[in-house]
């Protein structure tokens, strides 16, 4: 069993790069379905659609923030990974 951990920096890169495209587009809005109508069912999936637009908006939020720190785990993981290569090397 094998004790070394490969990691393909350019491909997480491009991977984290279209999953952050992917979450910037996310978008929760609703149609407005209000209209004329008073009916209690439609205020209440109004309630529900702003919820879930929040909702979303958080997710969103959170997703790109986790995006960034996995990219600053992989340079630190890169630069630590390089740094022992060359110290390595110049023994």
């Amino acid at each position: 069993m094998s004790k070394e951990i490969k990691v393909n920096y350019e491909e997480v890169e491009t991977s984290l790069d279209k999953l952050k495209n992917s979450a910037s587009q996310l978008s929760a809005t609703a149609k407005d379905i209000t209209g004329s109508n008073k009916l209690d069912v439609v205020n209440k999936l109004i309630t529900l659609n702003e919820g879930l637009q929040t909702l979303s908006l958080t997710y969103k939020e959170q997703l790109l923030s986790n995006i960034d720190a996995s990219k600053q785990s992989i340079s630190a993981l890169k630069e630590a990974d390089e740094e022992l290569s060359s110290t390595i090397k110049q023994k």
